[in-house]
């Protein structure tokens, strides 16, 4: 599936809603294989609403920037029948610290910080809805790339994000890039073991291995920070807050010195008495 496809079959949501009483304010969708918008800015929210479901209809996934825990409940609170919320979510700002673990100063994403648009604007969720696509094409381009630098990590983040629930969009995200199934369990727990392999203290992989299913997102951002560590690389703020696992992942695989004589990790880099030289 080519990248340009899968962008093609996204609707771009994105949603200005009053902080204080939970109300939509304002809303728009777009689609980039067409040149029609949905909006709404003030008046009958309902038909609002109703009019989202129209113009969504022929889309596979919802698309939008923290969708997930921000668009998709707003939404479902507003009319739970909406049939977009059946519609399988693409969280950009979930992907964000995957696609660009080395380099946190994304062009369009504020990711180093709290994961925003560079570029939002509260007043226009149009402007921010055409925005996520474009940072989704981002994403798929680089995630393509480190498939092919790195097809181990990029096969062990495909398995770990898609253990859970609102899987189907992301497993649609790395057969993308990919070009490839999600991995089987024995494939992906390899791939995490090679990732780990020499940057990671060997006991603390093997128990992170045998707690990767039911970790998933965590893991894969530990695992995206870890194979780029020391490379001005920096796991952002909002990551450690949503999925504060993440940080207990990479202190335990990379601070928590084992002594086991054969983990070169331990031995090496993390025992005191080696890096004295004693």
């Amino acid at each position: 599936m080519e990248t340009e496809d899968l962008v093609s079959r996204c609707v771009s949501v994105d949603l200005e809603v009053d902080p204080k009483t939970g109300r939509i304010l304002s809303l728009a969708a777009v689609q980039s294989a067409t040149g029609e918008t949905c909006t709404h800015h003030g008046g009958n929210l309902a038909n609002a609403l109703l009019a989202l479901d129209a113009y969504s209809s022929g889309a596979d996934f919802v698309l939008g920037h923290n969708v997930i825990l921000h668009d998709l409940p707003y939404l479902r609170e507003a009319n739970a029948g909406l049939k977009i919320l059946s519609k399988p979510p693409i969280d950009s700002l979930w992907l964000n610290p995957l696609a660009f673990p080395r380099n946190p100063y994304h062009r369009l994403v504020k990711h180093y910080k709290d994961g925003r648009l560079q570029a939002g604007n509260a007043s226009d969720p149009e402007q921010d809805a055409r925005l996520v696509l474009t940072v989704l094409q981002s994403q798929l381009d680089e995630l393509r790339k480190l498939a092919g630098d790195g097809p181990d990590l990029v096969a062990a983040l495909h398995w770990l994000i898609t253990s859970k629930g609102n899987a189907l969009g992301f497993d649609a995200v790395f057969r993308s890039v990919r070009d490839a199934p999600r991995p089987d369990a024995t494939e992906a727990c390899q791939a995490i073991q090679h990732v780990l392999s020499n940057r990671a203290c060997i006991r603390q992989t093997k128990q992170a291995i045998l707690d990767a299913e039911r970790t998933g997102w965590p893991l894969a951002y530990a695992l995206s920070w870890i194979s780029v560590a020391g490379d001005n690389s920096v796991m952002p703020p909002w990551v450690r807050h949503q999925f504060p696992e993440a940080g207990a992942h990479v202190r335990r695989l990379r601070d928590t010195s084992c002594i086991d004589p054969e983990c070169a990790w331990c031995r090496t880099l993390a025992d005191p008495a080696s890096l004295l030289g004693t």
